[in-house]
């Protein structure tokens, strides 16, 4: 029992290590800034021209982080494989309570949320409560796609919204995010370069 206990602890502070929002900022910063390195110092060039040009020191510094072949280095391809695994289980882990929201048939509705709300506008009619909501319910159902009134302590409220399934938006980009990765990781471990000198021949 106790190491059922360890194990799913150990599994549950894995996990809320992958769904960090600070993470994915750290993983971020570090592929751009490795990114810059790699485009400042020349790829897959001769080891005498890099020994020329950084003296011994510096060649043998960048030999051994492997910078000289940076985007097929096993440290960079642990970056492009954690950020993979880090938008995987922040879509996951938000994707219950997006579902939530998207797929229910009678969403919750709380008007004391809305009363304290410091955007709110109030305003007075001389109309009866029936006249203006008739009005208000021929409004909302012109313009949006799901409403309904419900009456409250001190008269009614009309619930109206549109737009639920653009909630579902960010996991198209969250997964175009990922066969990016998964694109560049595979590139990194099993791509290669080729070149081909031409020489003209009078």
């Amino acid at each position: 029992m106790k190491k059922e206990n360890e194990s799913a602890n150990f599994f549950s502070r894995l996990w809320k290590f992958f769904a960090s929002i600070r993470l994915t900022v750290v993983l971020l910063l570090s592929l751009a800034a490795t990114s810059i390195i790699g485009t400042v110092i020349p790829q897959n060039q001769s080891p005498a021209d890099y020994f020329h040009n950084y003296g011994e020191f510096f060649y043998n510094f960048f030999s051994a982080l492997n910078i000289f072949d940076m985007y097929h280095s096993w440290w960079f391809q642990v970056l492009l494989l954690m950020l993979t695994i880090n938008v995987i289980v922040c879509s996951l882990n938000r994707l219950s309570t997006t579902w939530k929201i998207v797929f229910v048939k009678i969403p919750p509705f709380n008007i004391s949320k809305f009363r304290s709300l410091s955007n709110k506008e109030e305003f007075t009619s001389n109309r009866s409560l029936e006249n203006l909501k008739n009005k208000y319910e021929q409004a909302a159902s012109k313009k949006y796609g799901y409403y309904r009134a419900e009456q409250t302590d001190k008269g009614f409220c009309v619930l109206a919204e549109k737009g639920r399934w653009t909630r579902l938006g960010v996991y198209a980009v969250h997964l175009s995010v990922i066969l990016l990765l998964l694109g560049g990781l595979i590139g990194s471990i099993f791509g290669f370069e080729g070149f081909v000198k031409i020489c003209k021949v009078k």
